[in-house]
Parts: structure tokens; C-alpha cells; sequence
């Protein structure tokens, strides 16, 4: 992918500002006006030093002789009365104006950075399985909330940032005005000011990248660390985890502190650069009053306009070096949207038609890496209605088969077709609505019992949901709960036991009243008595409906119309269990091996 360049990204990253271009508008608006009054007060600060410096704003004729009379002190007093409260108005209307203006900025970067964080997640959520398989879940969780807020900070800033850069270009332009072979002199030092903030702003840009990808590391440790907190205690693992936390982290440190050092440095040498200007100019300025070149009032506006240049130019380095650090972390965001979703890489072809349930594999080879196919050449036809019951070792290439089936994954050759339509000339979301899907770990999401049962068919009505969890055995325990179906499960089903999650699973996929039913271990943390009532719920479920049962436990496939018995990504044994164990081949010493550890308990408890 190419690598974009600062302004591209920066410009990209502005884009989010378009929708909203009206508030910005007024934003800006603001924003000239507060830069014009801000600067405004060099001008009451010449008047003020021009009434003092002998009444040079009095009068043009005699201001020495004015002043000696009354009538001069008078007015002279008068003037300098209305030049403060006319300054106090001005700062009154100057708070008034700020106020807007931040109001505005941050109203439209606020809704920007709401923009971006919805498409982000959206987009996530829509990548393709090959994706997540190349890169680690806390290293995206990163990406889509960590790098998402660092990259739309620069909008909060871009009040003070827009306020900054029109006080110096508007006080260049008024000093250019006032006293051009002065301003020449300050603009002769802005080269060496520039190229001192721009060399800042790389190296803080490329420190802030790196911290980053360190940040992203202790995130994707962390999620490993709590999503596998019961196999770590298990194996006592926690202080190699710790290790591994710490080692990361002192990297951070370390990266952190470089660029905690250059950004304390980039200040005073900003600072000094301005402060060699202003020594410069004051000395030239005061020579030139010596001289009676020009009035105390004139320098002192001047020198008031110069001074106010030096707080926004060193803030301007700062800007920068945030725009880098924030163009760093859009980059990272950026990697993500480019990522094509599965609905960009099939939105282009139709729908696939309302189907019956003939499923064929012909010839599919594929793997997760190049090192190793799960499906060496695979063929497989399955009738309409037919209950197909896939076993095997573990990595035979059971799942790998569904995965195929929904279309997780496209095979690298070969096809999957239903009812003789090859899946890869689809479009995704058209399949998955006509088929129902059960994995090993049961998928529930925050919410109600009733909303996530509804996940499966949106628009169902709670009599088709109760119907559903009465088909999966889970209407019985629901009923018995507090608050029934508006029972909140908590975050992923924690408030439910395994059994009672997989229930809600399987209700939700009988909701959608699939032609194809998919049951990837569908029985995984359920009791046997409840396996039994499922499993007859199931059955009388399956009528005209094509189905694949994964499950490791032979009660539940027995009655499967046909057992296909996978191995090293192959199909090799088929059969009814009755012929499979008659053929003593690999099924009879998998049966054999699960039914005599039961049989031999039951023989201890006998005696």
C-alpha cells in the first residue's frame, strides 16, 4: 500500500471537517474577529503611550503648549479615559467572540470525531476473517479507539491553532504597513524559526508513530491477558505475562522520554530564536526614537505588535508538531479503512437466489498459511434435507469446512456451490441471510435475552422468539428467571450459565428458520440431560432443512443420515454409524476411544 505523505494525510484526516462546513464557516468568522481584536490592543496601547509621551495624539500643532494649559489636561485626560474604556469594551467583545468561536470549532470537530469513530468501528466490524487471522485483536482495539481519539484531537485544536496563525499574519501585515524596513529585519529570522519547527515536528512525528505501535503491543497483550486469564492461572503463566508486559512497556518508557526530551528542548530554542528578533528590533527601535525618527506611541505599538507575534509563533511549533503526532496516528487509522470489506469485494455481484439446501464441495483446496492446507482437494455433495454429522481429529478440517460453507473464508481452488450457484459469484450478505449458524463458543451480545434471540431475524415478533426458545429447550429456564426475556445477560452471556448461552445461540439461529443449518460444536458447555432434550428439539427442527453437526460427542451424530469422517484434510471414511463401525476404521477408534473412559467410569461406580 502506498505511503501517503504528511499534507495527504492531514488533508484526508480535514476531510471529516466537509459535512460541517457551514459551522466552520462561522467558526472562522469568529475566529478574525477575535485575531482583530487581540491586536487591537497594540493600538490602544500606542494611544495610551502617545498621551503620555507629550500629548502626541492631542494635537498636530504645539502638543507641549497644549498640555501646559488646562484645557489640554482636560483633554488629555478625556482621551485617555475613552482609549480604556473602549479597550475594556474591546476585551468584553473579544470574551464574547472567543467564546463563540471555540463553541463552534469544537461543536464541528466533536461531530467530525463522532463520524470517524462510527465509521471505524463499522468498517472493522465488516473485514473480512483473513484480516483479523493477520493481526492481533489489541493491536485493532488500538487502532479503533486509541489512534482514532489521538487523530481527531486536532480538531479540538484547531481554534487555537486558526486564532494563532491570523494574529501573526495579520500583525505582519499592519507592521509591513507601519514600518516595512523593521518588519524585513523580523522576517530575515523567520527562516531559521521554520526550519527549527519543521525539524521538531519530523522527529516528534516519527517518536509519536513508534510510541504508537508500543502502545498497540501493550494493548494487544493486555486483551491476551484477560481473554486468557483462566488458562494463564491455570499453567501459573502470570509472571511470564508480567514479563512480557513490563519488557513492552519499558520500551514505551524509553520512546516516551525521547520525545518528552525533543518536545522540552523544541520550546526555549523556539523561544531564543524570537528572542534574538525581539533584542534586535527593540535596540533598532529605541535607536530610531533616540534618533526622533519615530514617536514613543509609534514604537510602542509596534513593539506591542511584535511581542504579540512571539507567544503564537512558538505556539505554532507546537501545532505542528501535534498536526504530525495526529497525522501519525491517522495512518494508522487509515490502514484500517483501506482495508477492503467483504461487502466491497462482493457488492459488485448479485444476490444469491432463494436457496433449497444442495451443498457441493468440488475439489477445494485451502489453508491458513502457505506452509499447510486444512482441505487438500475436498469433495463433498449433500442433498437437500440430508443431516450430515462431519468428525475427526482435531485440525482435520471440520470448522475449516463451515468456515467455507459461510463464506469466512473462499477456497483457494476449487468451489462451493449451493444448488449448483458457486458461492464466490455472490454476494456475501445474501448468503448468510438464508442460513443459520452455531459455533463452539456461543456469540451473545450486551442486551436482553429477547434482543439477542431477535439478533437472528430482524423485525421478529416476541411470539416467533418465544417459539425459537421453546424449539432450542431455552424457554423453560427463561420463564423462570425475574424478568424473563427482558433478562439482562451482561456483557458476552456472563450472568448465564454455558448451557443457557448456547440455548440463546441456537434459539437465535432457528429464528432465522434457515434452509441450511450449521451446528459447529453446538453442544459445547451444555449438561447431558439438556444435550438430549436440544438435541430432540433439533431434529424435529431439521425437517426439508440441510444440515452439518460438528460435535465431538457421538450421542448427538448417531442419528445423522450420513457421517463424514475427515482427516488430514480429507474426506476418509462415509457412512451411517452402523456401517463406520462396522468398517473398524479411523470413526470406530474415535468412538472407542470417547465411549470407554464412560464405559470404565460406570463400571467404578458399579462396583
Amino acid at each position: 500500500m502506498q505511503q501517503r505523505t504528511f499534507i495527504q494525510t492531514l488533508n484526508r484526516l480535514l476531510a471529516y471537517l466537509n459535512p460541517y462546513g457551514l459551522i466552520i464557516f462561522a467558526a472562522i468568522v469568529c475566529t478574525v474577529s477575535v485575531s482583530l481584536a487581540k491586536l487591537s490592543q497594540s493600538w490602544f496601547i500606542g494611544q495610551i503611550f502617545g498621551v503620555m509621551s507629550k500629548g502626541t495624539h492631542l494635537s498636530s500643532q504645539s502638543p507641549e503648549d497644549l498640555l501646559k494649559t488646562e484645557d489640554g489636561q482636560k483633554a488629555a485626560l478625556l482621551l485617555l479615559n475613552q482609549t480604556c474604556l473602549g479597550f475594556l469594551a474591546m476585551m468584553v467583545l473579544l470574551g464574547l467572540a472567543t467564546y463563540v468561536m471555540r463553541y463552534l470549532v469544537n461543536l464541528g470537530g466533536q461531530k467530525a470525531m463522532k463520524d470517524m469513530r462510527n465509521q471505524v468501528f463499522a468498517h472493522v466490524q465488516r473485514l473480512p476473517m483473513s484480516f483479523y487471522d493477520k493481526m492481533r485483536m489489541g493491536e485493532i482495539q488500538s487502532r479503533a479507539s486509541g489512534d482514532v481519539m489521538a487523530a481527531t484531537g486536532l480538531f479540538t485544536q484547531l481554534a487555537d491553532f486558526l486564532v494563532n496563525f491570523m494574529i501573526v499574519v495579520f500583525a505582519m501585515t499592519f507592521m509591513i504597513v507601519q514600518d516595512w524596513k523593521m518588519t524585513l529585519m523580523v522576517l530575515g529570522l523567520s527562516p531559521f524559526i521554520a526550519v527549527a519547527i519543521g525539524e521538531f515536528g519530523k522527529r516528534i512525528g516519527r517518536l509519536t508513530e513508534t510510541i504508537q505501535a508500543r502502545g498497540a503491543d501493550l494493548s494487544a497483550i493486555t486483551y491476551e491477558g484477560i481473554s486468557s486469564v483462566k488458562g494463564i492461572k491455570a499453567y501459573g503463566l502470570e509472571d511470564l505475562q508480567v514479563r512480557r508486559f513490563e519488557d513492552k512497556s519499558n520500551e514505551s518508557y524509553r520512546v516516551s522520554m525521547k520525545l518528552v526530551s525533543i518536545s522540552a528542548s523544541q520550546s526555549p530554542i523556539v523561544e531564543f530564536l524570537g528572542a534574538l528578533g525581539i533584542v534586535a528590533i527593540v535596540w533598532l527601535g529605541a535607536y530610531r526614537i533616540v534618533q526622533g525618527q519615530v514617536t514613543i506611541g509609534q514604537m510602542s505599538q509596534y513593539w506591542t505588535l511584535l511581542v504579540m507575534t512571539t507567544q503564537p509563533i512558538n505556539a505554532l511549533s507546537g501545532f505542528y508538531s501535534s498536526f504530525q503526532a495526529a497525522a501519525a496516528a491517522a495512518e494508522r487509522v487509515f490502514f484500517l479503512l483501506d482495508q477492503p470489506t467483504e461487502e466491497q469485494l462482493t457488492a459488485h455481484l448479485p444476490d444469491l437466489p432463494p436457496i433449497q439446501g444442495q451443498v457441493d464441495f468440488d475439489q477445494v483446496v485451502f489453508g491458513y498459511s502457505e506452509e499447510k492446507q486444512a482441505l487438500k482437494g475436498l469433495n463433498l455433495s449433500v442433498k437437500v434435507g440430508e443431516v450430515v454429522a462431519i468428525v475427526g481429529s482435531n485440525g482435520a478440517g471440520k470448522t475449516t469446512l463451515i468456515n467455507l460453507l459461510a463464506r469466512f473464508y473462499d477456497p483457494q481452488s476449487g468451489t462451493v456451490s449451493i444448488d449448483g450457484h458457486d458461492l464466490q459469484k455472490f454476494n456475501v450478505a445474501s448468503l448468510r441471510r438464508q442460513i443459520g449458524v452455531v459455533t463452539q463458543e456461543s456469540i451473545l451480545l450486551a442486551g436482553s435475552i429477547s434482543d439477542n434471540i431477535g439478533m437472528g431475524r430482524e423485525g421478529a415478533s416476541h411470539a416467533e422468539i418465544e417459539a425459537a426458545a421453546e424449539l432450542a429447550n431455552a424457554h423453560e429456564f427463561v420463564s423462570r428467571l425475574p424478568e424473563g426475556y427482558a433478562t439482562d445477560i451482561g456483557e458476552r452471556g456472563s450472568r448465564l450459565s454455558g448451557g443457557q448461552r448456547q440455548r440463546i445461540a441456537i434459539a437465535r439461529a432457528l429464528l432465522r428458520n434457515p434452509r441450511i443449518l450449521v451446528l459447529d460444536e453446538f453442544t459445547s458447555g451444555i449438561d447431558p440431560e439438556s444435550e438430549i432434550s436440544i438435541s430432540e428439539a433439533i431434529e424435529n427442527s431439521l425437517q426439508g432443512r440441510t444440515c452439518f453437526v460438528i460435535a465431538h460427542r457421538f450421542n448427538t451424530i448417531r442419528n445423522a443420515h450420513r457421517i463424514i469422517v475427515l482427516d488430514e484434510g480429507g474426506i476418509v471414511e462415509a457412512g451411517n454409524h452402523d456401517q463406520l463401525m462396522a468398517n473398524d476404521g479411523l470413526y470406530r477408534r474415535i468412538y472407542q476411544a470417547q465411549i470407554k473412559p464412560k464405559e470404565s467410569e460406570v463400571l467404578v461406580q458399579a462396583s
